[in-house]
């Protein structure tokens, strides 16, 4: 059975201070929001195909998913 991102992010955590679960989290949200914008630029200044700009709406979903599960996980962390 495959486990929850949270569930991943629990066992990964065990053991470290909320200073150290904080610091890995915000490493791990600072790249997706980083590339996000810079898609979101690249959407808003460049002339793309319907084909280009699906493919990046579809990127920058991904990184939204990866993004709220992190945080999710961090709640999920705080609150056991």
């Amino acid at each position: 059975m495959k486990k929850h991102r949270f569930d991943e992010d629990m066992d990964r955590w065990n053991g470290k201070s909320a200073d150290e679960v904080l610091a890995e989290s915000f490493n791990e949200l600072r790249d997706p929001i980083y590339n996000m914008a810079g898609y979101l630029n690249v959407l808003r200044t460049v002339d793309l195909s319907p084909e280009e700009r699906q493919q990046i709406i579809s990127v920058l979903w991904n990184s939204v998913l990866h993004s709220k599960n992190i945080v999710d996980s961090i709640d999920h962390y705080l609150s056991s």
